[in-house]
């Protein structure tokens, strides 16, 4: 590993946002997420993530800032680094892993260390929407697939199921329709942490999930 980048966030929505603006700025490896929880709850959202890249130096400065200033905008960043020809130790607490595995994402390794796993081609695009609460994210998730062609690939459940991010995919407009309608129907029943539509999102990123085009 020639260098190592990381960016703190608040949010999975942010986090997988921020993953894609970085792989999307730099010729680098999006090796995974991590979390943990915010130590307050005057935070704007109650799921800190991690997101971690390798590459050449230069490449990793780059994606690094490029991520950063997403989060920035968004305001939900904490903190980011780059770590420049760490050590093997290091290399391996750096590709620390913590996604959730459902039935949406059996095939995800526990580790990308040592493995050579390819960025699959991607010819869609991708919806978040993250919100408190089972009831409002399945009201939600309803919601979504009624107003567009889309495709549920994957769910991410944290805080006992209090905190709930949805992954939809399809085309363009059907994600930004879904997106839409989900969080009309699910606001009212829980608090919106995130929502996003993320149009040809990086290889990077979408090997994370376990998807079938």
């Amino acid at each position: 590993m020639n260098a190592l980048g990381m960016l703190e966030v608040y949010s999975f929505t942010t986090a997988v946002c921020a993953a894609d603006v970085a792989a999307k700025a730099a010729n680098v490896k999006v090796i995974a997420f991590d979390r943990t929880r915010p130590g307050s709850e005057a935070v704007p959202a109650p799921l800190v993530m991690q997101l971690k890249i390798e590459g050449d130096n230069a490449s990793v400065k780059a994606a690094i800032e490029a991520g950063t200033a997403f989060a920035k905008d968004e305001g939900m960043y904490i903190a980011d680094r780059v770590i420049s020809r760490p050590g093997q130790d290091m290399e391996k607490m750096a590709y620390l892993l913590d996604m959730n595995k459902d039935k949406y994402n059996k095939k995800l390794p526990k580790s990308f260390y040592g493995t050579d796993m390819e960025a699959p081609d991607v010819d869609f695009s991708i919806g978040l929407l993250e919100v408190s609460g089972l009831v409002a994210a399945i009201t939600g998730l309803d919601a979504m697939a009624k107003a567009a062609n889309v495709s549920l690939i994957h769910s991410e459940k944290r805080l006992g199921g209090r905190l709930v991010t949805l992954i939809v995919k399809g085309k363009v407009s059907a994600v930004k329709a879904a997106v839409e309608a989900g969080v009309e129907a699910a606001a009212p029943l829980g608090k919106i942490h995130g929502n996003a539509v993320i149009a040809n999102p990086h290889g990077e990123i979408m090997k994370f999930f376990d998807y079938e085009n």
